[in-house]
């Protein structure tokens, strides 16, 4: 393991604990205190449903952990005078914004899809528990930002030269 990928690997887990621990908290507070009677939440009906939180969720995480990491790793690797993360020709902005967009549609397509299926296997009018939803969303933003932390620069390092 060459010294760039060593100091990429260690700056990449300090992001990573740190995704990690603000996306769980976050998503699992928020919607623990945005029910209004947590012992009746209902997937996509009411004011108060998950979709609320979990479909927002489930695109902005990854949009903004690739596009956040790949600029710091960016930017990190030129301020440390390492060889460029990116092969030559590469437009920065536009990889960024279509690696995280991508990501974005298709997690949000994948929850939506999922909870979905949820809904359709369950009985007409049930509903669930607001504290384990809560708990569940900021579960499933914890596994989110592990894996849009480490997704994106596994696809610059099989770009060809990177």
């Amino acid at each position: 393991m060459g010294s760039r990928d060593k100091l990429l690997k260690v700056f990449t887990r300090k992001q990573l604990y740190i995704y990690f621990i603000t996306n769980l908290l976050i998503n699992a507070v928020i919607p623990y205190f945005g029910f209004e009677d947590r012992h009746a939440v209902s997937l996509f009906h009411g004011a108060h449903s998950m979709a609320r939180f979990l479909i927002p969720m489930s695109v902005f995480v990854p949009f903004g952990i690739t596009f956040d990491i790949l600029k710091k790793c960016i930017t990190f690797s030129e301020k440390n005078g390492l060889t460029p993360l990116l092969p030559e020709g590469y437009a920065r902005l536009p990889f960024m914004l279509k690696l995280a967009g991508v990501n974005a549609l298709a997690t949000g397509g994948l929850v939506l899809g999922l909870m979905w299926i949820v809904y359709i296997s369950m009985p007409a009018g049930y509903r669930f528990e607001g504290s384990w939803l809560a708990l569940i969303s900021g579960g499933i933003a914890g596994g989110l930002a592990i894996l849009f932390t480490w997704l994106p620069l596994y696809v610059v390092k099989k770009l060809p030269s990177a």
